[in-house]
């Protein structure tokens, strides 16, 4: 019985160096089953100590049941080795099980070919870290910078889009105090030579009067046209035919003089489409286009209109400015050969 106290304090004491190093087992999560087997064998031990006790005052008083009572004790005492034998296979069976939560992983992961020339030139693998992160936070930075960029490269070129729509509306305004007689290819002309003109303002914040409103108009009218309302925009105001007429031939003398000034002050004017109107400073002043509109109805169905070609005619060759070029397979196609009429009709020869 010695052997068996001195075991189980050694595994008493094992225990408890495993509590100090690692924590208790219930705290991890498991059962500790080496305290339910402990107090089971202190409990089985004090009761055969009673047992043993009680036999020998049974024995003393009765000597007529001694044999009966020695028989007894041998028998308790194999069943108490027996049951010591089960207490420690169990507490083989249920060992600690050691977890360990920052152990180092068995998977070797190779450095790099950059990380093996640092490690050569004498750099530790602390300094190759902080480098490669001080590296990945300077990319990152980059980055954002990047597209804060692009953001404002965007915003710009809408502002940019903007200011070219509406220029001619707004400059039209802002030359209010010149002289009348003047030309608009004049002011065209002192406009480009003085561009720091501080008459001229271009900010939202800072239009006022008719010049916002036309440029609110004109802003609606682009959002209506993406949206499929081209119809409606362009419907005109009802306005007597004769007056109409008046109206669209005034407005193409001045287009005319325009052009005319455009030309003797040695300006090239952009392009216009065949039958619509070039807009000029009086298109956005007298607001002209709501009456008669951006160009003749009747120029823009002929210009619309199919062409009409000529009779539909199986021509040989190609006209090119060296003259007529002909190829071998039209040749051959116009005049072909005895054996090719004879396929063509019968078909393939069968053989």
């Amino acid at each position: 019985m010695s052997t068996d106290e001195g075991y189980l304090n050694a595994l008493e004491l094992q225990r408890k160096a495993f509590e100090s190093q690692f924590g208790s087992l219930e705290s991890m999560g498991f059962e500790d089953k080496t305290k339910n087997v402990q107090n089971t064998s202190e409990q089985e031990s004090h009761d055969a100590s009673e047992g043993r006790d009680s036999s020998a005052a049974d024995s003393n008083e009765n000597d007529i049941n001694s044999d009966a009572g020695d028989e007894h004790t041998g028998m308790s005492s194999a069943e108490e080795e027996e049951e010591e034998e089960e207490v420690k296979d169990k507490v083989k069976a249920h060992q600690p099980k050691v977890i360990k939560f920052s152990g180092p992983g068995d998977t070797y992961i190779e450095p790099s070919k950059k990380e093996q020339k640092m490690i050569r030139c004498g750099q530790t693998l602390g300094k190759i870290a902080r480098r490669i992160a001080r590296n990945e936070a300077k990319n990152k930075k980059n980055e954002k910078e990047d597209e804060n960029e692009e953001a404002e490269n965007l915003k710009n070129d809408v502002e940019l889009q903007q200011f070219l729509k509406e220029s001619h509306l707004l400059s039209a305004f802002s030359n209010g105090s010149r002289d009348d007689n003047a030309s608009d290819a004049g002011i065209s002309l002192d406009s480009i030579k003085d561009g720091a003109d501080d008459s001229i303002v271009y900010q939202d914040d800072q239009i006022m009067g008719k010049a916002r409103l036309r440029t609110l108009e004109m802003r609606l009218k682009n959002l209506s046209k993406a949206n499929g309302h081209e119809k409606k925009i362009n419907k005109l105001e009802k306005v007597p035919m004769n007056v109409r007429k008046g109206m669209v031939d005034k407005h193409v003398q001045r287009i005319k003089n325009f052009e005319q000034d455009a030309k003797d002050g040695g300006i090239i004017l952009s392009k216009v489409k065949k039958g619509q109107f070039r807009k000029i400073e009086s298109t956005y002043k007298k607001d002209i286009e709501r009456r008669i509109g951006e160009s003749v109805k009747s120029k823009d169905k002929k210009r619309n209109a199919k062409r009409e070609r000529g009779l539909k005619i199986n021509t040989i060759g190609r006209s090119t400015r060296n003259g007529l070029v002909i190829s071998k397979d039209e040749i051959k196609r116009t005049s072909g050969s005895a054996s090719d009429n004879i396929r063509k009709k019968g078909g393939k020869r069968r053989w």
